[in-house]
Parts: structure tokens; C-alpha cells; sequence
């Protein structure tokens, strides 16, 4: 059996004393690893492409492949991962490789280690999927020889870096208490930014939270603009006054511009995979429904050169 880090390596209040595996190598994984070793992290990348993984190393970062971590043990195995939405559900593919190759890693390490999602899943996966994957290919036990946790990221492509280092939100999905204390390690550096601490398939759902709020708010003013219009008002105008005090509006002038449908890698993704997921599971959406009808509508009729709201530099990453 694994023994439980405390009784081998104690976790400190001291981010230089971290050993982290970045599982996933993309803008997520590579803002994550580099802001981390930032902070004195001793951080290794992990990825399933030969051409990440030298690119990494010509970037003078410590980078393998994903077979061959865990010869080196770590602290956090953070799964920064792809979830592409294919035939309108959540494809879950590279996660659950990624979950069998870390419980590989904690098999050959012989140590505690957190596991860390950081890709965005639906509700229950963690649990459900990467928590079982991780015991049966460890032969350890969650929760007493390593822990789960969720920590979903909220970053933007174009400045992926800087929000990383600068976030206005820390959330973190814990299954036990020693994920808890390892994360508020990890993120002991962040110490003054509000860190939300919860169960799993509740950081997962704060993920969904944000990029359907996202899609809903451009979606509504979208539907806004259109109803604006045809009463011969300047909706351009009229929002701008609106949004300017509102309140709850972060970033208040994205997707409050009327006439362009939302686009990019994230938000018709996770629209679409987590509306398919409540089709499955027989639950009603009306409001979603509405959003991505209002959505595909605008799209449908866009001209080929129309500008997507959720481009440049407000789009979010997507994982």
C-alpha cells in the first residue's frame, strides 16, 4: 500500500517545495506549469505528443511523455486535458487516459499524491470516471493512499499567462481534507484572492456555470439587439448605458454587443456537450435550449466574414 504523505513528506506553506506533474501540455497545461514554477514549484510537463514535448524542452522546461511519469514522484498531478464535445455530449477520452497513466504514475512512485482535474467535465466525472481509473490502475485507495480534487481553470487564450498568475477566483473541488491542505499549499502564494472551497461535482458544475452564463448573456443580448432594433432603437447605445450599472457583469462589454452570434472553442462546446448531457439524463433546459437556438439562429444568418463575440481577446481556453 502507498503511504499517506504526511507520514513521509509533510506538505509546508512553501510553494518551492512542490513537485508538479502538468498532464496535458496545451495553453492551460503550459500557462499552469510555467506560472507555478513561478513560485519555485519544481514543475515537470507531461504530454501524449513527441512534438510538445520537444518543443517544451527547447523552451528549457523539464517535459516526458505521458507513459513515463511517476519515475520521478510528485506532490500534484495536475490533468490538464482536452474535452471536446462530439454528437453533442462531453467526450471524456484523453481524461480517462490521462486519469489510467497518473494511477500508472502513483503506482510506480510508491507516495501520497493529490490528482488535480483541471479540465472541464461534467458533474460527477471525477468521481464517477477518474477516481475509479486512478484505484484500478494504482491498487491504492482514494482518499487514504492519494486524494482527488477539481481546481477548473478560468483563463483566456491570448493572456492565458497573466490570468493564471492574476485569477479572480480560486476554486477548489476537494474529496477529503488532505486535498484541501495540499491545495491551499499549492495556491498559498494566491493567498489574498478568494478561494472557494467545495465537493468535486460542485467545482465541476462552477466551469459550466461560467461559459453558459457566457453564452447566455450573448445570446440574450443578442435577442435584445434584434428586439431594439426593429423598435428603431440604438441598441449599441442602450446597452452600454444598461450594462454600465449593472451589476454582476464582469467584463461587462463582452457579449453585450447585439448582432454577433457567439463562437470560438468554448462556449458552443460546453453549451452543447452539457445541454446533451441533461438530454440523457431527462432533465429540461428551456432556457439553454432558448440560448443556443438564439445562437444557431444568428449564426445561420451571419454573413461568411461576421465577427464571432467569443474571438480575440476575450475568448476564454477551453479544455
Amino acid at each position: 500500500m502507498i503511504d499517506p504523505l504526511p507520514a513521509r513528506r509533510p506538505l509546508q506553506p512553501d510553494a518551492s517545495t512542490l513537485r508538479v506533474t502538468i498532464v496535458g501540455a496545451g495553453v492551460v497545461g503550459h500557462a499552469t506549469g510555467v506560472g507555478l514554477a513561478a513560485t519555485g514549484c519544481d514543475v515537470r510537463f507531461a504530454d501524449t505528443s513527441p512534438s510538445k514535448v520537444r518543443e517544451l524542452v527547447d523552451q528549457g522546461l523539464v517535459a516526458t511523455s505521458v507513459e513515463a511519469i511517476g519515475r520521478e514522484p510528485s506532490d500534484f498531478y495536475l490533468l490538464s486535458v482536452p474535452t471536446p464535445t462530439v454528437a453533442d455530449r462531453p467526450d471524456l477520452t484523453h481524461v480517462r487516459a490521462a486519469a489510467a497513466a497518473v494511477g500508472e504514475a502513483l503506482r510506480r512512485a510508491g507516495q501520497w499524491a493529490c490528482v488535480v482535474v483541471r479540465s472541464t467535465v461534467p458533474p460527477g466525472t471525477t468521481e464517477n470516471e477518474v477516481l475509479p481509473l486512478l484505484e484500478a490502475h494504482s491498487g491504492a485507495t482514494a482518499g487514504i493512499d492519494f486524494s482527488v480534487a477539481v481546481n477548473p481553470e478560468f483563463l483566456r487564450a491570448v493572456s492565458a499567462y497573466d490570468d493564471f498568475l492574476n485569477p479572480r477566483v480560486i476554486v477548489l473541488g476537494v474529496a477529503d481534507e488532505q486535498a484541501e491542505q495540499a491545495l491551499r499549499v499549492l495556491y498559498a502564494p494566491w493567498a489574498d484572492v478568494p478561494q472557494h472551497v467545495m465537493p468535486l461535482r460542485t467545482a465541476e458544475s462552477a466551469k459550466y456555470a461560467a461559459n453558459l452564463f457566457n453564452a447566455t448573456k450573448i445570446s440574450f443580448f443578442n435577442e435584445l439587439h434584434r428586439i431594439l432594433s426593429s423598435l428603431e432603437v440604438d441598441s449599441s447605445v442602450a446597452i452600454a448605458a444598461a450594462t454600465a450599472g449593472a451589476e454582476g457583469l464582469w467584463n461587462p462589454p463582452y457579449g453585450t454587443r447585439g448582432g454577433a452570434p457567439f463562437g470560438g472553442a468554448c462556449l458552443p462546446k460546453d453549451l452543447a456537450g452539457f445541454i446533451g448531457m441533461l438530454a440523457d439524463l431527462g432533465i429540461e433546459r428551456p432556457l439553454l435550449d432558448a440560448v443556443q437556438r438564439v445562437n444557431d439562429d444568428l449564426r445561420d444568418a451571419a454573413t461568411p466574414d461576421a465577427a464571432m463575440v467569443d474571438t480575440g481577446e476575450s475568448s476564454e481556453v477551453c479544455l
